[in-house]
């Protein structure tokens, strides 16, 4: 399964420098940093949250789970992880397969802080099979995401 087809097009629509990353098919993040070998700082999962108001991503470390309560108070509206439900039917793709780029799905990006140390990140491309890397400068200049720091070392 190739890269999304919208992310393709969003990344050449805004001149993003990219690199595809081929691995073995994997379903989760910490997967993905394990078989490409490389640090699971450097690779970013996307956690779709639902709120009372709205739905938003969280964009994080591949090693980290999402602190609910600071979420919370970045967005404003209390946060919950959303269901598989809401992943099939609000963002029309599967567990695993979630781009972190918001401007795909207008919702909108929470970035954790702890992914700025890295000069490029390592992001889900809406494929089991393929990631794909670009300079952390271009990821927050085209999805322009609040930073917080809401992340917790599993």
């Amino acid at each position: 399964m190739p890269i999304s087809k919208s992310l393709e097009k969003l990344l050449k629509q805004n001149k993003v420098k990219y690199e595809l990353a081929q691995h073995r098919k994997v379903f989760t993040a910490f997967d993905a940093a394990e078989t490409q070998h490389i640090k699971e700082s450097e690779v970013a999962k996307a956690v779709l949250l639902k709120g009372k108001k709205n739905l938003y991503l969280a964009v994080l470390p591949a090693g980290n789970n999402c602190d609910f309560k600071a979420l919370s108070k970045l967005a404003g509206d209390k946060v919950s992880m959303a269901k598989e439900k809401d992943i099939n039917t609000k963002l029309k793709t599967k567990i695993g397969l979630i781009a972190p780029f918001g401007s795909l799905f207008k919702i909108p990006v929470f970035l954790d802080t702890k992914l700025l140390k890295n000069k490029k990140l390592n992001l889900p491309a809406g494929s089991y099979t393929e990631s794909v890397v670009l300079a952390t400068k271009d990821y927050l200049k085209l999805e322009n995401p609040v930073l917080g720091n809401f992340s917790i070392k599993k």
